[in-house]
């Protein structure tokens, strides 16, 4: 009956071989080994571990940005500095003038520009008299530093067509584009007119 015991002996062996095979040792448990195992099935399925992926922060040189390779925001742009044209007072209006004779002038009407800061003649010339009962005129007299100068109306046509043939005006006028403050009579025809200062051409 010796066969029988060695039989036993090598079944007990094998089933204590199995067992040893089988067992969870504690190496199994380790993170790293989860991790591979995790990236590995994500791998296989075709998907992409966002913890082990990330190259939304990688620089073209396979580093990261730092404080100074990260652009700052761009600044607003500063704003237009804004223009706002005189209001004449009720009553006047801005012309700018092209003609002038004894008897009336011709003028366009005139839009303030912002640069630069001066009137500029638009739409259609018209003709205007003078009031029979008299014009009040004015000038700039900048030398002096005086805004508004009064004037004989010959005077200031004298000066009108000075600055309309681009020559020097008498002394201590010069000439600012032109462009005049009027004020009509009932009749359309002008009562008051006094030169606009404007940048001196």
């Amino acid at each position: 009956m010796a066969v029988p015991r060695i039989l036993l002996a090598a079944a007990a062996l094998t089933a204590a071989a199995l067992a040893g095979l089988t067992g969870c040792t504690p190496a199994d448990s380790r993170p790293t080994v989860a991790a591979a195992s995790s990236a590995a099935a994500l791998a296989d399925e075709g998907l992409d571990d966002p913890l082990l992926d990330d190259d939304d922060d990688v620089t073209d040189d396979g580093g990261y940005p730092t404080a100074g390779t990260i652009a700052a925001p761009e600044a607003p742009a500063a704003p237009a500095p804004e223009c706002t044209a005189p209001v004449p007072a009720p009553g006047h209006q801005v012309m700018v003038v092209v003609a002038a004779g004894p008897a009336e002038l011709t003028a366009q009407p005139a839009r303030f520009a912002c640069t630069p800061a001066r009137y500029e003649a638009t739409g259609s010339p018209v003709h205007y008299g003078f009031a029979a009962s008299g014009v009040t005129a004015t000038l700039v007299d900048r030398a002096h530093e005086e805004t508004a100068k009064p004037v004989q109306l010959d005077e200031l046509v004298t000066h009108l067509n000075d600055c309309l043939a681009e020559r020097d005006p008498a002394d201590p006028y010069g000439c600012f584009g032109n462009a005049y403050d009027v004020v009509l009579d009932s009749h359309g025809r002008i009562m008051r007119i006094a030169e606009v200062e404007a940048a001196e051409e």
